[in-house]
């Protein structure tokens, strides 16, 4: 069981092997998702952050709280080269982030990669969970065996989407045709005190309302969402970013939010909701009270262990997580 939970970080491969394969070298480097040297540094401290995702592999779900992890393993993963991972990601990891097209592209791109990667990984332990109802009685294997049905074939339909997104990205980093990527990017004083790496599809928006009706037909993906939360240059940035074929229900996402109550809070419900690779600033953590813990505790868990209400972005909270400076956007209407 430990053996295959930990497929995580033991598999390896280069995710730009199908485009540049002859420039791959050997050596399979632990890619950040989000910049170790420009975003984690800022928020660790004694070089470490809070992350919820390697407690989720290693705690039961009912006393989950968040676990200390060094910066050089928070948000790793073996998807990349050293050649590529240099290659692709310098241009905003040895700048700084410039709010063109081109970099937000670079970052969906290694956001999708690193999911696509996860996601591919898990195969493997869902295949243990089908076997787990060995010597139990007829209604236990019932109810494992449906926990596996649905579980991997979650898994697969989200496998299928992102590699047809993952398809449309390569095409465009060939092309170098940044235009098929509309991107939103949030402004922020200072660096965020929760940094980020996910995408996914968005259900509800930030008043609570139907966005789109996500089903389980391979042939109708919904409208995928890049969310990252970093900062550069002593600044801080969220960029949630889509295809343009996706952009019905992302630009009426961002409609709702600009009408939020608060775009810092809401925000932030909407990271700790639908991201399990998040970071945390151990110095703001620990300053929250009981309660604010708890609270985004309970939140984090949706979608993993309970429903995702539709109000669940909706708050008047005032958690001071992100300061809200201005808003960027990269498409029209």
């Amino acid at each position: 069981m430990f053996k295959e939970l930990n497929r995580f970080n033991t598999d390896k491969k280069c995710s730009a092997s199908t485009i540049f394969k002859d420039e791959c070298s050997n050596k399979i480097v632990k890619a950040h998702s989000v910049s170790k040297s420009s975003s984690l540094k800022e928020i660790a401290v004694d070089g470490h952050v809070l992350t919820f995702f390697m407690a989720q592999r290693n705690t039961d779900y009912t006393v989950l709280e968040p676990v200390s992890v060094g910066i050089n393993k928070a948000s790793t993963f073996n998807g990349f080269c050293r050649v590529h991972d240099k290659k692709l990601f310098s241009p905003f990891e040895d700048n700084h982030f410039d709010l063109s097209s081109y970099h937000c592209f670079l970052i969906m791109y290694r956001t999708i990669s690193r999911e696509l990667f996860v996601k591919e990984s898990c195969k493997g332990t869902f295949g243990l969970v089908k076997e787990m109802d060995k010597g139990k009685n007829i209604f236990e294997q019932m109810y494992i065996q449906d926990r596996y049905r649905h579980f991997n074939g979650s898994n697969d339909l989200t496998i299928n989407d992102l590699k047809n997104i993952n398809l449309s990205l390569e095409k465009v980093l060939v092309s170098k045709d940044y235009d098929q990527l509309e991107h939103v990017i949030i402004e922020l004083e200072i660096p965020p005190k929760v940094m980020s790496s996910s995408i996914g599809g968005m259900h509800f928006g930030f008043d609570g309302s139907l966005i789109q009706e996500i089903t389980n037909d391979p042939m109708c993906i919904p409208d995928y969402l890049s969310i990252n939360s970093f900062s550069s240059n002593g600044k801080g940035y969220i960029v949630l970013s889509w295809l343009n074929e996706h952009r019905v229900s992302n630009q009426e996402l961002i409609k709702t939010l600009i009408y939020s109550n608060s775009i810092s809070d809401s925000l932030l419900m909407l990271i700790i909701s639908q991201t399990e690779n998040v970071y945390l600033s151990p110095q703001w953590w620990d300053n929250l009270s009981d309660k604010k813990k708890s609270d985004l505790t309970e939140l984090y868990k949706c979608g993993g262990c309970q429903d995702t209400y539709n109000d669940v972005l909706v708050t008047d909270v005032n958690y001071g997580a992100f300061d809200y400076q201005n808003v960027k956007y990269l498409y029209t209407e």
